[in-house]
């Protein structure tokens, strides 16, 4: 769920009326907020009870008439509405409605640290009993504590989901104060089918204590949904309301009203297209077509970046909403920041510099992006966009795609490089650059200069910053290179000689492991987190199995089965599955150690005894014995010595 890195400085914009909760802690909380206390089913009228409920809870349309939502685009743009109505854009935030909800409310009860969760559908509507979300506010974000099984618990009815066909999230009204959306801090796997606590979907360090307790009126609420207003009054309250909820056709065009009203006094006939007049400029919408590159890839870099607001533009932005118009410039009430800091002197960048985990938990140690959703940051720092008219639109459409990753016809494979790049050794004598066949993996342009060292929803994705391979931070500060996640049995050493070779590189120094072992199965089994979650997927990624082979990899991505972060076992699991190899049907990514230490040991073992063919260099590079069996000894010494440092991706 790709998001913006506000870091606005609210005043404990976690809705300062919360303060008055603290009755509940401070007393011996004998007795619980009653479910006859929340709204239920309402006498029937007009509207259905859910819909009469739904128009109380949810965010109210903004007061203003700057927009005008989508219902009102499709009558002169019927082609383009329906487009869009298809992509996971629309659906990234929905009411609790029948047929938008994935997660199944039947009965399920989830334990989320000992926190006690149970979802069930009744009375037309989607319910959650849970432990009360304004309390465990409080308690979490660091106010007086008392123990779990003493906070009281609610019957809340579900408002709205966020999130789409990777995974999806609810929220719930907060049971003291109208309005305040309260995260249920579940996450539905509509893959296995599953209810997850919502901090296992992430990257999080196991040491972590704290719970994902958090609020959409502020947060979810600037990317996940269409001219969002906190609304963040004198009295610290949040009168929160939007244009829309999902991303919708005013995000990325600008506010409709003047165009709406336009368009109707060239023509006023009701659901007709306009008569257009080439004589009379329409500067009343932003086709992000025809903008310049840099102001064409803002529209998506208003939620796709890493980025605070201007000292200037915090509070206003609490009461009154995102400032930024598409067509306008972004940066004038945000900072985009990048990797590693400039030394710059104003308050912000010092305060960030004190704050190594802030750069961290987004991008790798020699500042390619880490964290998913942050692609517009990436290709800023990428010399196609600052020296080129590189942008957004070039490979990605909102109209013209397919709506998983929204990349059009032209954006896959090497067309749109090659738009620019159009000498012969990039077209026709291709190979004469890339060293492997034409229309291999490995000459398509992007598996080279764009590799997936970005995690986010359970995968890598591909790094929007876009760069040659090299083996030399990968030496220095295990960031995964291209070659080695195509060619996962070589090593760091067979990279560097090669890259010599073909371009010129200088050799890179490097220790007797990184000269001699699969650079994949470092970072598999004696990495960090993020390498190892990298790593995990592509021992599953088709072009490195294809180049790779891929059975030799079941001992070593097994043994990640138990590793110390649930979304590195889900990933492992899913790639063993790639490989061919099922786990048994009852297998748990999040179920106890021992289980997944069984599953392990089970499959190491019945691979105990293969052989596989290859040289002495090849044998030694893939962890296999001299006889050509797995090394087993090998790999599980390895991964007892793997980096246990404590790691969050922010994604």
């Amino acid at each position: 769920m790709a998001a913006g890195d506000l870091l606005t400085r609210m005043p404990s914009i976690v809705h300062a009326a919360l303060v008055g909760l603290a009755w509940l802690l401070a007393a011996s909380v004998p007795s619980a907020v009653r479910a006859a206390d929340v709204p239920g089913a309402e006498p029937a009228g007009v509207a259905s009870p859910l819909a009469e409920f739904l128009r109380s809870a949810l965010p109210p349309p903004r007061a203003d008439a700057e927009y005008v939502g989508s219902e009102s685009c499709r009558s002169c743009h019927p082609a383009e509405h329906r487009s869009w109505h298809r992509t996971y854009h629309r659906t990234m935030t929905q009411p609790a409605e029948p047929g938008r909800l994935l997660g199944r409310f039947d009965g399920t009860e989830i334990d989320n640290g000992g926190l006690k969760y149970r979802v069930s559908t009744a009375e037309g509507r989607h319910w959650a009993e849970m432990p009360d979300p304004d309390v465990l506010m409080l308690i979490f974000q660091g106010g007086r504590r008392i123990p779990l099984d003493q906070v009281p618990r609610v019957r809340l009815p579900v408002v709205m989901a966020t999130g789409s066909h990777h995974y999806q999230t609810y929220w719930v009204e907060s049971p003291r104060f109208p309005g305040l959306l309260q995260t249920l801090p579940l996450v539905y796997l509509p893959q296995e089918g599953q209810w997850i606590p919502r901090e296992q979907a992430f990257m999080r360090g196991p040491d972590s204590n704290d719970r994902y307790i958090t609020q959409w009126n502020h947060h979810c609420i600037v990317c996940h949904s269409t001219g969002g207003v906190p609304g963040l009054d004198e009295a610290g309250q949040l009168k929160t309301r939007v244009a829309e909820l999902g991303i919708s056709c005013e995000a990325c065009h600008g506010p409709g009203a003047r165009h709406v009203a336009f368009q109707r006094e060239r023509d006023p006939v009701p659901g007709t297209p306009p008569t257009r007049d080439p004589s009379v400029v329409d500067d009343t919408i932003v086709n992000p077509r025809r903008l310049d590159h840099d102001r064409a890839s803002q529209v998506c870099g208003q939620c796709h970046g890493v980025f605070i607001n201007r000292e200037e533009s915090g509070m206003e932005y609490a009461r009154k909403g995102v400032l930024y118009r598409p067509g306008g410039d972004v940066h004038a009430t945000r900072i985009y920041l990048q990797h590693p800091v400039p030394g710059d002197p104003a308050s912000k960048w010092a305060d960030l510099r004190r704050n190594p985990d802030f750069f961290a938990e987004r991008w790798w140690p020699d500042g390619t992006i880490l964290a998913g959703g942050r692609e517009y940051t990436a290709m800023r720092a990428s010399a196609c966009f600052q020296k080129g008219q590189m942008s957004c639109l070039d490979c990605h459409s909102m109209h013209d795609s397919d709506p998983d990753d929204q990349l059009k016809p032209e954006g896959q494979g090497v067309a749109a490089c090659v738009a620019c790049h159009q000498e012969p050794r990039y077209t026709t004598e291709i190979t004469r650059h890339t060293h492997h066949a034409a229309g291999s993996s490995g000459s398509d342009c992007r598996n080279c200069h764009m590799p997936h060292t970005t995690y986010a929803l359970f995968k890598g994705i591909r790094s929007h910053q876009i760069t040659s391979p090299d083996a030399g931070p990968s030496v220095r500060s295990g960031v995964p290179n291209a070659c080695n996640l195509c060619h996962l049995d070589r090593s760091l050493g067979w990279t560097s000689r090669h890259l010599a070779t073909w371009y010129g590189r200088e050799p890179v120094s490097m220790s007797a492991e990184q000269e001699e072992r699969s650079a994949l199965a470092l970072w598999l089994l004696r990495g960090n987190a993020a390498q190892r979650v990298i790593a995990a997927w592509h021992a599953g990624w088709e072009p490195a199995r294809q180049a790779s082979g891929g059975d030799w990899l079941v001992p070593l991505v097994a043994q990640v089965l138990g590793d110390d972060y649930g979304v590195v076992r889900r990933v492992a699991a899913r790639s063993l599955a790639q490989l061919g190899t099922a786990l048994p049907g009852d297998f748990d990514f999040l179920g106890p150690d021992e289980q997944r230490a069984a599953v392990a040991m089970r499959l190491q073992e019945s691979f105990a005894t293969r052989v596989f063919p290859g040289d002495a260099e090849a044998r030694q590079q893939r962890l296999l014995t001299e006889e050509g069996k797995p090394d087993l000894s090998t790999i599980r010494a390895w991964w007892e010595a793997r980096d246990r440092r404590s790691m969050t991706i922010k994604e």
